[in-house]
């Protein structure tokens, strides 16, 4: 899946402040959320997964880990019950 097919979930989990599973995201996490929205020339990037917290972020914006929980384990294996 690519950023442009997730809009909806990432503005969602930037409005509620959690991942679509319901674990609370971190103000980085938030602030990486927004720049993956507002950069729009790179909606065809694949989006990961977190596997720890669920956070799905653009994999552009995750070179060190998650943003929110810190953790490395991300997955590009994404369905359409990960998301909103």
């Amino acid at each position: 899946m690519n950023i442009s097919e997730v809009l909806t979930t990432l503005k969602a989990e930037i409005a509620f402040k959690r991942t679509p599973m319901g674990r609370p995201i971190t103000d980085y996490a938030v602030e990486a959320l927004s720049a993956a929205l507002e950069d729009q020339k790179n909606f065809d990037i694949d989006i990961v997964k977190c596997l720890n917290c669920s956070l799905i972020q653009s994999s552009l914006l995750v070179p060190e880990g998650c943003p929110s929980c810190g953790s490395k384990d991300l997955s590009t294996e994404i369905t359409k019950a990960d998301i909103i």
